[in-house]
């Protein structure tokens, strides 16, 4: 072979063999997550409230309550102009917390105890153009005062725990977002740089929130009619729902049965 050639050979090689090494260093180190959770579109998320922090007050200086107790807090999701969840209450708090497992009183009156109304999640494909809205609320007998939200693009969606920070009535709600149901939260941290704050809750949270306060005052009056024998009432169905509660806990993963169990055990105490 004449030596021009084997020069040229040699200088090609002496540039192509270094980023042969960088390319198979850059394979061997990457995440073989990585490709799963990159945000694509038409991506499906599974997400939901993980805490909330409200200011000591409202924004006009008053108290949350009259008794001077802190917020009743319960959280609601909107996309695509539907209410896709609703979470139980957490009572007196100014940091709520919440499982993506519960179940609420008004579960078992109703009889709507599953294995798919327990787990307080939603679902959310991320599309170019589309939003969703979070909107906290105090949750009163009758009604609900809206304190804070955002509304954030579905595209920016990705496995983690999502933190969201104002100078607001909310000052802090963490959203913990997933790509399965096993409701197993990556070890990743991010925050939405582009969400807006919402001063007052959209139409649909707003609709929402009037029709619930007149089902309470019609449940209110119901209830007043004949209390002892409405309460005998709940009492059978929350008997009834213990059954329910029982195969609902057979038919869920590990984690949520742990959850149901420490629910069951709680109505049978009372």
């Amino acid at each position: 072979m004449p030596e021009d050639k084997l020069n040229k050979q040699s200088i090609w090689f002496l540039i192509l063999a270094p980023l042969g090494i960088i390319f198979l260093g850059y394979l061997f180190t990457k995440d073989p997550k990585e490709g799963n959770q990159k945000n694509t579109n038409n991506s499906i998320y599974t997400l939901w409230i993980a805490e909330a922090e409200v200011a000591e007050a409202k924004n006009d200086g008053s108290k949350w309550d009259v008794d001077a107790t802190a917020p009743d807090l319960s959280a609601m999701v909107v996309w695509k102009n539907q209410v896709i969840l609703n979470t139980v209450s957490s009572d007196d708090s100014l940091i709520g917390r919440w499982d993506p497992i519960a179940i609420s009183v008004g579960d078992v009156i109703k009889g709507e105890v599953s294995t798919s109304t327990v787990k307080r999640i939603a679902r959310i494909r991320a599309e170019k153009g589309q939003k969703f809205s979070i909107g906290l609320f105090d949750k009163d007998i009758v009604s609900r005062d809206y304190i804070g939200g955002w509304e954030i693009d579905t595209t920016e969606l990705r496995p983690g725990k999502c933190e969201l920070e104002s100078d607001k009535s909310l000052k802090r709600l963490v959203i913990a977002v997933t790509q399965d149901d096993d409701l197993s939260i990556p070890d990743k941290s991010f925050k939405i740089t582009g969400a807006s704050y919402l001063e007052e809750p959209d139409e649909v949270m707003l609709e929402t929130v009037k029709r619930w306060a007149k089902e309470a005052q019609e449940g209110i009056k119901e209830f007043s009619g004949n209390v002892g024998e409405e309460i005998q009432k709940i009492g059978d169905q929350v008997d009834q729902q213990r059954d329910k509660l029982e195969e609902v806990i057979k038919e869920t993963t590990k984690k949520t049965e742990d959850k149901l169990r420490e629910l069951l055990e709680s109505f049978g105490d009372k």
